[in-house]
């Protein structure tokens, strides 16, 4: 029988990623390995309010989200406000300026799209 769960406790997890098709496949994954998502953000504001209130352990972090703050803005104001928070990027680029920009942010996984199941079931762990 293949094993779907990350663990045997349920990971609550946010996901913030600007296409909205991205959330949804990120979410079904999450879903399939047993992860809880409770909530989903495509801009920075909407993004930050919704880790705050939710306070997850895990949060899947798009690098580039189309407006004047980028993923790691959104997650250095968070860690601001409280700690424990794993940020994994995810990212379409792995050139040297976006992986500086995230290693900035000492990130618990980073993860470069298209996203294998196999590599977001590591990055939850």
């Amino acid at each position: 029988m293949a094993q779907t769960a990350v663990d045997s406790r349920t990971k609550r997890v946010v996901i913030v990623d600007d296409d909205v098709l991205i959330c949804e496949y990120l979410s079904d994954l999450c879903q399939f390995y047993g992860a809880e998502v409770v909530g989903m953000a495509h801009e920075a504001q909407e993004a930050e309010d919704i880790i705050l209130e939710n306070r997850p352990e895990f949060v899947l972090m798009d690098l580039r989200l189309g407006g004047p703050r980028d993923g790691v803005d959104v997650a250095e104001a968070v860690q601001n406000r409280m700690s424990g928070v794993k940020f994994v990027y995810v990212s379409g680029s792995n050139e040297p300026k976006s992986m500086d920009r995230i290693a900035s942010n000492a990130p618990h996984h980073v993860l470069i799209k298209p996203i294998s199941p196999a590599d977001l079931r590591k990055a939850l762990a």
